[in-house]
């Protein structure tokens, strides 16, 4: 089980970060997202700062939880 780098919770989603196509800020893209849902995003906003481990090369950013758990409800298979 995937955990989260900061708290450790097990509550973890995979996705994908995809560019908008009117150049906004990246996005978290949740997997299992509907192929018809109505959405004018593509997922939630991702913040300015991001992070990249100078061993691994791991990165990661962040967006907020409750757009993210508010988006997958909408949006996305249970």
């Amino acid at each position: 089980m995937t955990k989260c780098l900061q708290c450790q919770s097990e509550r973890v989603t995979k996705g994908k970060i995809v560019e908008p196509r009117n150049g906004g800020p990246a996005q978290f893209r949740p997997q299992g997202l509907r192929p018809f849902a109505f959405t004018m995003s593509q997922g939630t906003e991702m913040t300015d700062q991001a992070h990249a481990c100078l061993d691994c090369g791991l990165v990661w950013s962040t967006t907020d939880k409750f757009e993210l758990a508010s988006f997958m409800r909408k949006h996305c298979d249970s």
